[in-house]
């Protein structure tokens, strides 16, 4: 056992003797070269980074000075920022309209009030910016005359609701309108009043009426039960198609058509102002009619029937207006009852 283990590290000692001997043997490689293409490339200078010119400090431009506005004469009052040229504007936004008119809300509200007052309302309520009115029996706006009996048949009451507040434009206020109605129903054998919808339609008109009164001068218009008289006649062309003429412009002939509506019994379902259309059923217009023959003798099979609908088609500029009567679709009416129509409204305007 001990002769192989001497043998053994014999062994490991002449191994590692060969191998000190091969490593002082050794000689160093010489270096890699680097082919000569391969040094110092070139430079491609769309990838220079280009030198930028040094910062400059911006000149400040000295701000522009306001312009000038011409010295106001003695006594005269600024101009209302954007107000426009009218006074009075009726705006709308969907279903919502309202008055934009000139002047602060105090002097607003009083030339409101006074419209009202010269319409018989009293107030239930007043405070700044705001008017309510007493319950008054009615359908809406109108009172008096054929609404006020028709509306003591139905069981109908109304009330008005008026804000005034001060408008977008400077020197400016906005007046909106809300109906309020009650309705008499008898509940275990008593009559009670109950609320009712609000009809917009009569809010609309109270607005037009407004617009009417404060474009006037002064806001002394008459009520509008009392329009001034008006030089109207109704021709007849070669087709058959009825016009009723009015010697005044839009404005006062769209209010008065409103009024001989109401009057005249006919069944207002909707109003467009802009386009000049009143949409109407013929309702109790022709119900004396009705009862002596007449207008099925006149009009043929169809012609009493309450709920045919009609527009009312009012046109004009600042000094003439014409009033025609159409089909829902906007065709023109050729047959008779077009001019019956009119002759009835001509007989409510005065």
């Amino acid at each position: 056992m001990p002769v192989l283990v001497l043998c053994a590290l014999l062994a490991a000692c002449s191994n590692s003797k060969k191998e000190d001997e091969a490593y002082e043997q050794a000689t160093a490689l010489p270096p890699l070269e680097v082919p000569p293409d391969l040094i110092n490339p070139p430079k491609d200078s769309s990838t220079a980074i280009p030198k930028l010119p040094p910062a400059t400090v911006p000149q400040q431009t000295p701000p522009l000075a306001p312009p000038k506005t011409p010295p106001l004469a003695e006594g005269a009052a600024p101009a209302a920022k954007d107000a426009g040229a009218a006074a009075v504007r009726l705006e709308k936004a969907g279903d919502q309209r309202w008055l934009v008119v000139s002047g602060p809300v105090d002097q607003v509200q009083q030339r409101v009030k006074e419209f009202l007052v010269q319409r018989g309302y009293s107030f239930a309520s007043e405070s700044p910016g705001a008017l309510e009115t007493e319950w008054r029996t009615g359908q809406g706006s109108q009172a008096g005359g054929d609404e006020l009996d028709a509306a003591l048949q139905s069981g109908l009451r109304s009330k008005f609701k008026l804000r005034i507040e001060s408008g977008g434009a400077a020197g400016t206020s906005e007046v909106r309108i809300e109906h309020l109605g009650l309705q008499r129903v008898v509940v275990d054998g008593k009559p009670e009043w109950q609320p009712r919808m609000s009809d917009a339609l009569a809010a609309d008109e109270m607005l037009d009426q407004l617009h009417d009164f404060l474009m006037s001068k002064g806001g002394e218009a008459a009520p509008a039960e009392k329009l001034p008289e008006v030089k109207s006649r109704i021709s007849l062309d070669g087709q058959g198609i009825a016009t009723l003429h009015l010697h005044e412009g839009f404005d006062q002939a769209w209010h008065r058509v409103g009024l001989a509506l109401g009057r005249g019994r006919f069944v207002i379902d909707d109003r467009d102002r802009s386009a000049g259309i009143y949409r109407v059923r013929l309702g109790d217009a022709f119900k004396e009619d009705r009862k002596v023959g007449f207008l099925g003798r006149l009009f043929g099979s169809n012609g009493g029937n309450a709920d045919e609908s009609y527009r009312i088609f009012v046109q004009g500029d600042d000094q003439e207006s014409k009033v025609l009567v159409q089909f829902p679709g906007g065709g023109p009416v050729t047959t008779s009852i077009g001019r019956r129509v009119l002759e009835r409204l001509q007989e409510k305007m005065d």
